[in-house]
């Protein structure tokens, strides 16, 4: 059931971490004076004002002072009384008793006086049933350590001004608690509960053990509300199977309006006035308890709700009771606050289904709503520690587990180790539920320890279907600082499991981790991470993986821009027969740096948990396929042991990884692309495919590669395009087979320009043939210390071709020409006076001849003069004619207001021709 708060409620008067002390300690000392002053007193405890109410001089039974209350007005089954005062001192007892045998539905009290009802005592009623019990107070309720209850239905403690009961034909009934008040008493149950003062007076619980029949309730509705070292719902242990569920009802508030029995939904009251506030409720050092046959509800709704050193809990202990063929079902734990919900120190909330539940049937469940949510850990806590602050709703029976639920309007913040979990435990049948945060307009932060679980899980021989874990900021940041997300689906599972993460932006770093491990016969939906903003990962983890033969989960990740650093592992990994899942990532921009890796494997399981050991994986790699479309669509990969890896150790082929930038890839300072076959009895490797848009850079010792290890492994194809250039310096391309049989892959690379520095682009086998390296550019640069190379050591070499008009790579040395160029030649017209002050290049390297230098490049002896729309421009004795600048044909592209005038459609073939600065400031002829 699904509560929503009243817009109106916007602002606390009292804050219970400092005011609702004081109150409490005060009502706390006023209760013990008034309690030991009962016997010097000769006004009685419970006195008379109205509505033939009776009360009956004392009289000791067993050993206590003993009330009988009779009389009252009777409307049908409602009977109403009307006390000047009403306390209860310890060791006395008031006694509602039925000296008229009439059914009774419900009785209703009030008191007059203007003084507080003191509670240490035992409330009961004789000779009633069932009946429920109404206490309302307008000057405040104060239960005592000794406080007890013995009522045969629900007891509702309340300081409102007055009840509502149902309409009946059109007429509601009302019952106030001043007696200058007109009241309408009627036969109809109660409806609501209404307050006209301002302040309305607190009900405080001190060391209070209050306890009704199963299947019943306690409502507590008045202003601050404070349980303190007492109990609520059942006190002693876990009642038997049979027992129904019981209920416990808490409200506080701090203005005007009515609150509707049984949802505690805001109302207006009879003026019309809504809560423009809700007050505090504190429950501490106290236990909730509504455990029971289809579970109990525990419903909470106030300004502010803190849980300190507390529990509150909920087990199912078998099927409810079938009312008109239908289970009757308990609503689990909802707690609703127009400001905060604070849950601290070692609290747990907790549904549990624990006996022979109804299979298929939901039980339970945690729903938390609120402005804002906290939840505090104890500082230094573990795993191990005897105390977590915890949220669970699980199963060990048939039935499933409940759903836990935290919302916010704002921020969502977990602080040091806090458990949310939700599992289908040893043997059970029932699922395991989904556990939910979300951040309406704020951020959920989960910082501070590294064993923060947020889980749903299905343990081994469970059959039960593992639930989700979703966590949703769509207006604000998530961050998970040592928090661990995932999912767990074991062996006789049902499958299920997935992580979803909604945001602005996401940081994981402290070791986060995000996984969703498969055991089961089915395949998980995996983790999915939908970002408008950044996704940033500093030493995390992403993972999923298969044990088993069904495929691992995919995992995909939708962002503006992802980083990720400092070792971080975003990996999909099959350690048996099922293949891997489908890494995917679609963003503007990709950075990989420090040690971080993307991967896909099929490789042996580590030695950890339950994960299978001593296994050749046979399942196929997972593929990755990275896009990073538009403009700013791009690429870096950097840093020792930076990567994208798709690598196998089994007999599975390794999986495929394809790349596409809309602008550029960069891999630097020994980043790495490798598609590889490790085992000595694996799979062929996988393909790399490489669309790196303008440009593909390898810098400083980077590499692009596929490997076999494997006598029968073939290497994996590469395919390489660009529309501009692709330029290797110190860097290497390279498909490698070291297998007495498999072939070496083949390398394609097709763009404008290769430009090899330092580097190598090679195809190499063993024993089996050598890849073919195909090169398609109109200009091919590769200086001296390049190498590209297609061979095989045993077998049959691979080819070497280079689709080039303008290439060089040449085989011979053409002779130098006898005649000498004079040096007035070489240096006439020499031009320094370009654009941003850099000369123009002309290197002229023909296909037999040599520049001054092996390696060298030549300044352009030819000066040329900018363009001004003239028919005819001159450079040297080159003459360019062009009406207009943008009608050039050679021109290609304009860089920082310098235009870029390219050569090579104007000179013979063999020639390489750089570029020409020209512009405003270029040189006069």
């Amino acid at each position: 059931m699904a509560y929503a708060l009243n817009a109106s409620v916007t602002t606390l008067r009292l804050d219970p971490s400092i005011t609702g002390w004081v109150i409490g300690a005060f009502f706390y000392a006023t209760a013990l004076h008034v309690s030991a002053a009962f016997a010097q007193m000769s006004t009685p405890p419970i006195t008379s004002s109205g509505l033939n109410t009776q009360i009956s001089a004392p009289m000791s039974v067993g050993g206590k002072t003993h009330y009988d209350i009779t009389g009252g007005t009777r409307i049908d089954t409602n009977l109403f009384h009307s006390f000047g005062d009403f306390s209860v001192p310890n060791n006395n007892i008031a006694n509602f008793l039925n000296n008229t045998g009439l059914v009774t539905d419900n009785i209703l009290t009030r008191v007059t006086s203007g003084n507080a009802s003191n509670i240490f005592g035992t409330i009961q009623t004789t000779g009633f049933g069932d009946a429920n019990l109404f206490l309302m107070n307008p000057a405040g309720i104060i239960f005592g350590p000794t406080a007890a209850l013995n009522v045969g239905g629900s007891a509702t403690f309340t300081t409102a001004d007055y009840v509502r009961l149902t309409s009946i034909d059109g007429r509601a009934g009302l019952f106030h608690a001043n007696p200058a008040m007109p009241s309408v008493l009627t036969s109809a149950p109660v409806a609501a509960f209404g307050f006209l003062d301002p302040n309305p007076a607190s009900i405080s619980l001190q060391g209070s053990n209050l306890e009704v029949q199963p299947g019943k309730s306690i409502a507590v509705v008045g202003g601050n509300v404070t349980v303190e070292s007492g109990t609520l719902g059942n006190i002693a242990n876990l009642p038997p199977p049979s027992t129904q569920g019981k209920q416990v009802y808490i409200a506080s508030v701090a203005s005007p309006g009515e609150i509707l029995a049984g949802t505690l939904d805001p109302a207006p009251n009879i003026n019309g006035q809504s809560f423009s506030e809700l007050g505090a409720i504190r429950v501490e050092q106290s236990i909730i308890d509504t455990s029971g046959a289809g579970g109990g509800t525990v419903l909470i709704r106030g300004g502010q709700f803190v849980l300190s050193n507390s529990t509150i809990s909920s087990k199912i202990t078998g099927p409810g009771n079938l009312t008109n063929g239908a289970e009757s079902l308990g609503g689990g734990i909802n707690i609703l606050a127009s400001q905060d919900v604070i849950i601290q120190d070692g609290s747990a909330i907790e549904t549990k289904v624990t006996g022979n539940t109804t299979p298929g049937t939901t039980y339970g469940g945690v729903h938390v709503n609120a402005n804002r949510i906290t939840i505090l850990g104890i500082p230094g806590s573990s795993p191990e520690s005897p105390q977590i602050t915890s949220i669970k709703s699980d199963t060990e029976g048939s039935g499933n587990a409940g759903n836990i639920i935290l919302h916010a309007t704002g921020n969502i913040e977990i602080t040091n180790l806090v458990n949310l979990a939700s599992i289908s435990r040893l043997n059970s049948t029932g699922n395991s539920g989904n556990v939910e945060l979300s951040s309406a307009q704020g951020n959920i932060q989960i910082t501070e320890n590294v064993f923060t679980q947020v889980t749903s899980q299905t343990f081994n021989n469970s059959s039960g279907t593992t639930g989700k874990v979703i966590a949703s900021a769509p207006a604000g940041d998530i961050v998970l600082d040592g928090a661990n997300f995932f999912t767990s689906a074991s062996p006789k599972s049902g499958g299920g499991g997935q992580v979803e993460i909604t945001a602005k932006n996401l940081r994981i770093t402290n070791t986060g981790l995000l996984s969703a491990d498969n055991d089961s016969q089915f395949k998980p939906n995996g983790i999915t991470i939908t970002l408008s903003g950044e996704l940033e990962i500093a030493g995390g983890f992403i993972t999923t993986s298969s044990v088993n033969d069904i495929p691992a989960g995919d995992i995909s990740l939708n962002a503006r821009d992802i980083v990720v650093t400092q070792g971080t592992i975003i990996n999909s990994a099959t350690f048996a027969s099922g293949s891997g899942g489908h890494l995917k990532i679609v963003a503007d921009t990709l950075q990989v740096r420090t040690g971080a890796q993307l991967s896909s494997g099929s490789t042996r399981a580590p030695n950890r948990g339950s994960l299978p050991q001593n296994i050749n994986p046979s399942g196929r790699g997972g593929d990755i396929t990275i896009q990073t479309l538009g403009p700013r669509g791009s690429i870096l990969i950097d840093g020792q042991g930076s990567g994208i890896f798709a690598d196998t150790e089994g007999i599975g082929v390794g999986g495929n990884i394809s790349l596409v930038a809309g602008k550029s890839i960069v891999v630097s300072n020994g980043g790495a692309i490798s598609a590889s076959s490790t085992g000595s009895n694996s799979g062929d490797a996988g393909k790399l495919s490489i669309n790196a848009g303008q440009q593909l850079d390898l810098l400083d010792h980077s590499s692009i590669t596929t490997t076999t290890q494997s006598p029968q492994a073939n290497g994996g194809d590469i395919d390489i395009r660009a529309i501009d250039r692709v330029r290797l310096v110190d860097s290497t391309i390279s498909t490698s087979v070291k297998g007495a049989e498999g072939s070496g892959g083949n390398i394609f690379i097709d763009p404008k320009v290769v430009m090899l520095e330092g580097s190598n682009v090679t195809s190499q086998a063993v024993g089996g043939a050598g890849g073919n390296i195909t090169l398609v550019t109109p200009l091919f640069l590769a200086d001296s210390a390049s190498l590209i190379s297609a061979s095989s050591q045993r077998g049959v070499s691979g080819t070497v071709t280079i689709q080039s008009p303008t290439s060089n790579l040449s085989g011979t040395v053409g002779q130098l020409v006898s005649k000498m160029s004079p040096p007035q030649v070489l240096l006439q017209n020499r031009c320094m006076a370009l654009a941003g002050g850099e000369q123009s290049t002309f290197l002229l390297a023909g296909r037999d001849t040599l520049p001054t230098e092996p390696d060298g490049w030549l300044n352009s002896p030819v000066s040329m003069e900018h363009l001004t729309g003239e028919s005819t421009e001159q450079a040297s004795s080159l003459k360019v004619r062009s009406k207009s600048l943008n009608r050039l044909s050679a021109m290609t592209e304009k860089k920082d207001n310098t235009n870029i005038l390219s050569l090579r459609q104007l000179t013979p073939p063999g020639f390489l021709v750089l570029t020409f600065a020209t512009g405003s400031t270029g040189c006069p002829s």
